[in-house]
């Protein structure tokens, strides 16, 4: 690893910087391809925030589901949640149980358009279980754009953290330039040994990644045994080469 970083040129260090990076992703990426749900709110912050403990209260009690139709029995009424084919006038979140679906609507910007067909009386006897069913139904109409999301957003954050460490790591060295203890002469040479050094912490945390680990312990792993396998290197070599 350090003997070898005079070798890389710019498309190898290019080539092999995205295919470390693509390594990382693609445990990430088939977890997110067995995904049954994923929370809304997630995306939509505060999306549940209507669902107050009076509104579920009053839904378990009042609310059946048949045949994916919904029957509302109560006669309360609130400013953002409604029933039939009313619809509320709140600027913020707000919720309209039509006989046949769900919306949810932001203001006047409808977000969610659920039909009841997978839902069931139980999913309304609490919050917690009614916003797991809107997030389920919510997911399996929209699997493939959130699924490209969820994968583009952590292969953005494994990016920047692979980037970040490296580009680090390959500064720190580049301060021992001018030093005499020490056999490193340009960037590039950092860059090489550093990229040299985390192809192995990488595969490992791939294969950690095979074990449905989430993405803060792959990123965990990577940085960890990249620190370890620097100071491996240091004791072994000194950053000297040998004469």
């Amino acid at each position: 690893m350090f003997g070898n970083r005079h070798l890389l040129t710019l498309w190898q260090r290019l080539f092999t910087t995205i295919f470390l990076i693509a390594l990382l992703v693609i445990p990430s990426s088939l977890q997110t391809v067995t995904l049954k749900t994923y929370p809304l709110d997630n995306f939509v912050e505060g999306v549940y925030d209507p669902l107050t403990d009076e509104v579920m209260t009053d839904l378990s009690q009042h609310i059946q589901v048949t045949d994916g139709q919904l029957t509302y029995t109560g006669n309360k009424t609130y400013e953002n949640i409604t029933f039939g084919d009313q619809i509320s006038t709140s600027s913020g979140f707000s919720y309209q149980f039509q006989t046949d679906r769900l919306l949810i609507r932001k203001g006047e910007s409808l977000l969610v358009d659920v039909p009841y067909q997978d839902f069931s009386s139980r999913d309304f006897a609490d919050k917690d279980s009614l916003s797991a069913a809107i997030s389920r139904v919510w997911y399996q109409q929209n699997r493939i754009p959130v699924s490209l999301s969820i994968t583009f957003v952590s292969a953005f954050i494994l990016a920047a953290n692979m980037l970040f460490i490296l580009l680090g790591a390959t500064f720190f060295l580049y301060l021992t330039k001018k030093s005499k203890l020490f056999h490193f002469n340009s960037f590039k040479e950092c860059y090489n040994f550093s990229l040299n050094c985390l192809g192995l912490p990488t595969i490992i945390a791939c294969l950690v990644g095979f074990f449905g680990q989430p993405l803060t312990t792959l990123i965990t792993t990577q940085n960890i045994l990249f620190v370890l396998l620097l100071i491996w290197v240091f004791f072994k070599t000194k950053f000297r080469d040998r004469t």
